[in-house]
């Protein structure tokens, strides 16, 4: 699992500076597993769509406040699932129709020129991979956009935790 870690300076030590995050984790689903006056571990439901919030890119977030500083370490599990989705979906759209256009398509065209399976000149596996070969056609690009589109949305995850604890410590300073 990818992990992301931060840290913020903080002007001492304050129960405001862990209330902020907290308060703005479970506004977003997440959930408290461990809490104690210096440190909270909170987990999260996962990211479903790149139109939610990126801070649920991160299953578990950890805050841990020491004198000066506070302390994140986030697992970034959403991220993980979505870049899977990313990668497999394409790939696995592309073969599928690759299999039923082969194996359909050969059959019917077949017997209707008389050949069995494929047509004329392309039979048998040369129609197999003709057609597989054209079906990854349309759903090539995605192969390149795909970890573009994955790279991105951890951005926006990390992004959205380093935001998450600046904000902390600017409210904890006003407690």
């Amino acid at each position: 699992m990818t992990t992301f870690t931060t840290s913020s300076a903080t002007q001492g030590w304050s129960n405001g500076v862990l209330q902020s995050p907290i308060s703005t984790l479970t506004q977003n689903g997440f959930a408290i597993t461990h809490r104690n006056t210096t440190s909270v571990s909170l987990t999260g439901p996962g990211l479903n769509s790149t139109r939610q919030n990126p801070l649920l890119g991160a299953s578990k977030i950890t805050l841990h406040l020491t004198d000066d500083t506070i302390n994140t370490h986030a697992e970034l599990g959403g991220v993980d699932s979505m870049q899977r989705c990313l990668v497999r979906y394409p790939l696995l759209l592309g073969l599928g129709l690759g299999l039923f256009f082969s194996i359909v398509g050969g059959l019917l065209i077949g017997q209707q020129s008389g050949v069995g399976f494929g047509i004329g000149a392309i039979q048998g596996w040369k129609w197999m991979l003709l057609v597989l070969g054209g079906s990854m056609l349309p759903v090539a690009p995605w192969l390149v956009l795909s970890p573009l589109i994955a790279k991105s949305i951890r951005k926006r995850t990390q992004d959205a935790v380093e935001i998450l604890i600046r904000n902390a410590v600017f409210s904890g300073k006003a407690v």
